[in-house]
Formats: C-alpha cells, sequence, structure tokens
C-alpha cells in the first residue's frame, strides 16, 4: 500500500467520522509529518538446541502485544477542540479504517488523558494524540454466504471464524471433521469460533446462553500460511478477518 494513494477515517464511539488524510481543509485534519506507529507489535519464542548453531522460531507460536501510533489532529474552532476531546477517549473504542489498494479496520482509544489546553483553543491548534490497539493487528474483513467455504489465511495472526445465522439453522462441518448443528432461531445469531469465546453464540442483545448450550461448539482456527474448509447450511454465512502487522505495504 506505500505506493498507493490511500485515505484515513476515524470513527468516533459517538458516530463522529473524521476524514484524516484526504479531503482538504474544512474539518479537523491529521498533520502528515506526525503520523508514527500504527505497526503491530510481537514477540518470538526461539528455541535452542545443545550443539546446534542458531535457534529456530515457529512464527504460529507469536505473542502479539498492543499495537501503538500517534499523530497531531489540526483542530480549527473551539467547537471542533471539544468535540475532538469527547471523540477520543480512553475506556471507549473508536475505529481507524485505512483505505486503499484495500481496506483495513483498527480498533483503537486513547492511551493518555489529553491534556487541558494552555489557552483559548484558536484556528489551527494542534492536538497531540496517542493511541493503542488492543487487539494489536489491522483487519480485512470478510465474509462468505456460500455453503462450502474455503478459508485462506495470507495474514500475520491465526484466523477465527464467525457463523452468523437467522431461521432454520442445521449442520455444521468445520475442517477438523467435527460436526455441530444450528437450532431454529427467530433472528440473528452469530456463533463465535475463537478460543477465547468457547464457542458463544450471541445476538445484539450479548450471549444467547440457550443457544449457546444447544449448539456445543468447539473453537477452531485457520493458521498462519494455511487453508481450512468450512460447511454451513443454506441461509448462513461465514464471516472472518484477516489480521496484518503493517498494512502500509
Amino acid at each position: 500500500m506505500a505506493n498507493a494513494e490511500y485515505s484515513m477515517r476515524y470513527i468516533a464511539p459517538g458516530g463522529q467520522v473524521y476524514n484524516l488524510l484526504r479531503g482538504g481543509r474544512s474539518g479537523a485534519f491529521i498533520d502528515m509529518g506526525t503520523l508514527t506507529g500504527f505497526v503491530g507489535e510481537f514477540e518470538d519464542a526461539p528455541v535452542n538446541t545443545v550443539g546446534v548453531a542458531g535457534v529456530m522460531v515457529d512464527f504460529r507460536d507469536r505473542v502479539v502485544n498492543q499495537m501503538t501510533g500517534s499523530f497531531t489532529l489540526v483542530v480549527f474552532s473551539r467547537e471542533e477542540w471539544v468535540q475532538a476531546r469527547r471523540d477520543f477517549s480512553t475506556r471507549k473504542y473508536g475505529t481507524l479504517i485505512l483505505e486503499g489498494e484495500s481496506r483495513y479496520v483498527l480498533r483503537v482509544r486513547s492511551s493518555v488523558s489529553l491534556p487541558a489546553p494552555g489557552s483559548v483553543p484558536r484556528s489551527g491548534t494542534r492536538i497531540e494524540l496517542s493511541l493503542v490497539s488492543d487487539d494489536g493487528v489491522w483487519v480485512s474483513e470478510v465474509s462468505e454466504p456460500d455453503s462450502v467455504v474455503t478459508v485462506t489465511n495470507w495474514g500475520d495472526v491465526p484466523v477465527w471464524p464467525r457463523i452468523v445465522w437467522d431461521g432454520a439453522g442445521g449442520s455444521v462441518i468445520l475442517p477438523s471433521g467435527a460436526e455441530l448443528h444450528l437450532p431454529t432461531v427467530d433472528k440473528q445469531h452469530t456463533l463465535h469460533l475463537e478460543r477465547r469465546e468457547s464457542g458463544r453464540v450471541y445476538t445484539r442483545d450479548g450471549v444467547a446462553k440457550e443457544v449457546t448450550r444447544k449448539v456445543d461448539a468447539v473453537g477452531e482456527c485457520v493458521p498462519v500460511g494455511e487453508s481450512r474448509t468450512f460447511t454451513i447450511p443454506e441461509g448462513a454465512r461465514l464471516d472472518w478477518e484477516i489480521g496484518v502487522f503493517d498494512p502500509w505495504i
């Protein structure tokens, strides 16, 4: 993406949209010379073998840390300054969207509270912003409604798909050959196959405990650099995210 024309938007927790890298100076914007970071940080676990020079590194064992980045936001009125202080929160997540040849999304929050101004904000006031992503990677979102879906993981971290369905449900066959059944539901439900979610099923209202018990799912992923095939019932779809450390290349 380094040689492509790109744009970045920030969508605040309350829905306010900031067009940051392109589109004129009709509102708050990033000083491009101040944009730093926003690239994944990780730790490898090298293994030594007695009598053998060097180490072995299994990239599947990487520990992905928080991602950090910063930039200077330039605002042109007191109202924009006040709004920016609301929109970059240390507790509530906003979303950075980077678009060029591909589209990547990063969930972020402010890593520090913004200081009080030394004077009344005026046109051209600069706000130094330091952000952190607890997810650690930019993600490219993919959705596929076919009954047989092959997921190829070209990213930097394992892919943990989600199954979304509404209505009759049906049989699901995971890449390992394990089979589970999605019960009939009267609104949209989402089954998370991520290990941390322990096969929980969600609706917009939160965890659907009864449906979770009925499904009794196990977590399965697509390792980095590999492909896996999922079979899902008609009317369902498979959603997943490809996570990358560096969307700028």
